[in-house]
């Protein structure tokens, strides 16, 4: 299996917080005007906007580094908050599901952490069937009925 690399999409993510911090400055101070908040009211509100702003920042920044890499004989989780490898021997159990809004969640169990990927990676159907080709190349144990024979 050749090397292949899957980036985390920012947008889903991204957007509401952008529009959140283009709509909280104008609903703030609509109502500051209209009804003159206290100083101390307006200082609250301006700090729960400047933590909301370095929260997307760092979740921009976080997930902008997030990506997969199908290696041959491993997986590769890598971030800014550190690289794991999962070699096939470390994985226990891989299940695929699907959320209550329908999308596909594929879970890798190690004996030690869980492992999410979900439609955030791109290109998410191609990620999905270098797994399933991974789990049949190394015979790990999964909820994929055609690989239980």
């Amino acid at each position: 299996m050749e090397e292949h690399d899957y980036v985390y999409q920012m947008r889903p993510l991204i957007i509401p917080g952008l529009v959140f911090l283009i709509l909280y400055p104008l609903i703030i101070g609509g109502v500051h005007v209209f009804s003159k908040l206290p100083t101390l009211e307006l200082r609250v509100l301006i700090g729960i906007y400047v933590i909301s702003g370095l929260g997307i920042i760092t979740l921009w920044v976080v997930g902008k580094s997030k990506r997969i890499i199908m290696d041959g004989g491993q997986i590769v989780f890598s971030s800014l908050l550190g690289v794991h490898i999962l070699e096939p021997k470390d994985i226990r159990r891989v299940a695929f599901y699907f959320d209550d809004k329908g999308q596909e969640i594929a879970q890798i169990r190690t004996s030690q952490e869980l492992y999410y990927v979900s439609e955030f990676y791109f290109p998410f159907p191609e990620l999905m069937s270098d797994l399933e080709i991974f789990i049949q190349q190394y015979d790990i144990r999964s909820n994929l009925t055609r690989f239980a024979n």
